[in-house]
């Protein structure tokens, strides 16, 4: 027998289109876990037993039914398959029910600040570790979407819940850059330097060992990887080390992330002690714009710092010499190319803040790598 069990929302880009990425079912994966360590210790709380009965779990299932528009919302259920214990199954299920309104009371507390652990003890808030870790910057997931308080589990939150655990390990998806100064094959790991000096171990699978062999080899000549995979953290966000490793790549010489990476140790003074640091909020800005808005088939920019705290951008295209000025706060653009040929020059201010901008900047961009203008 099936009976709904919960139907959280989604709530970001990438789900805009009512479809769940495959990297967030392993955060589903992780949810049966959750609930069946809470309904298990909702279960002894109540019996005040030292642990719950053999078979407890016994053709109990949950199930990913759907995914219903409106964003994403994931239709789970909850499946009993035991015709000859009617009467076991519905007193067990009930405390599956009671996990996920601990797990979503516990999720509202960490929203607004309340105290975690009245709902669910620190033990197991660990699991948050796994839920809620493919989660990125500005997504949400809603526990209970369409509530007065619909529990919203963001990377903030779950920075909460994790904090409020016993965890003294935090784990977290990312993607860092740096230089491979040294791998052992034998333990199949490898040594990061990323752009602060800064040293992490990173393990490796044997489908990335060729490309960050290449790495290794190219240490001297400035060659950079980039990888992905799970971040191990202390409790201060300080990162110490990388597993599972999903992705790695050899990036291109003026690769924008890497060069952002090196202009954020930017100080106040850097310019003979005049120079403004960017903004942390810039930084982010401009991490978005290239993930999100920037195409990989156009040729990366050169970025350099500005005086007053922004950014040029410097592309030659062709017969076209082309930069870019950008203002601190990223709210506007002076845009001014040179023709190398003719010696004629243009200008022409942008507004990167409004869609049309960045539209008008990549379509010249695009048109004279082309040799179309």
């Amino acid at each position: 027998m099936k009976k709904p069990f919960i139907e959280p929302r989604l709530v970001g880009h990438r789900f805009d289109d009512h479809t769940i990425p495959l990297e967030i079912l392993k955060d589903l994966a992780a949810l049966e876990e959750f609930v069946v360590a809470v309904a298990k210790w909702k279960f002894v709380e109540r019996h005040g037993r030292v642990r719950t009965p053999k078979g407890f779990t016994d053709h109990l299932a949950i199930h990913l039914a759907a995914v219903v528009e409106g964003s994403a919302k994931p239709s789970i259920v909850i499946e009993y398959n035991d015709p000859s214990a009617d009467l076991f199954a519905a007193a067990n299920e009930d405390y599956f029910f009671q996990a996920i309104v601990a797990i979503g009371n516990a999720i509202d507390a960490a929203e607004h600040g309340q105290p975690i652990t009245d709902h669910i003890p620190a033990a197991l808030l660990g699991y948050f570790d796994r839920f809620g870790r493919g989660l990125r910057d500005g997504e949400i997931l809603e526990f209970r979407p369409g509530t007065d308080r619909p529990a919203r589990l963001s990377k903030l939150t779950r920075r909460r819940l994790l904090l409020a655990s016993q965890n003294q390990v935090l784990t977290d998806e990312i993607t860092v850059r740096g230089l491979v100064p040294e791998i052992d094959q034998a333990k199949m790991s490898f040594e990061l330097q990323m752009a602060d000096g800064k040293k992490i171990t990173a393990k490796m699978d044997a489908i990335h060992l060729d490309t960050i062999l290449e790495a290794t080899r190219g240490f001297r000549d400035g060659v950079r990887l980039s990888v992905s995979g799970v971040g191990r953290f202390d409790r201060y966000e300080r990162l110490h080390s990388l597993d599972m490793i999903e992705d790695a790549a050899i990036l291109e010489p003026n690769d924008p992330s890497a060069r952002l990476d090196e202009l954020r140790l930017l100080r106040d003074g850097w310019l003979d002690g005049l120079g403004v640091a960017p903004r942390p909020a810039d930084f982010e800005w401009l991490v978005l714009f290239f993930r999100e808005s920037y195409p990989d088939t156009l040729p990366s920019p050169f970025i350099y710092p500005t005086a007053e705290g922004g950014f040029q951008f410097e592309w030659r295209l062709g017969l076209q010499d082309a930069s870019l000025e950008i203002s601190p706060g990223m709210d506007s653009a002076e845009l001014h190319v040179l023709n190398l040929e003719t010696g004629g020059d243009t200008y022409d201010v942008l507004d990167l803040k409004d869609q049309a901008g960045i539209d008008t900047l990549l379509g010249f961009i695009s048109k004279a790598a082309k040799g179309e203008v």
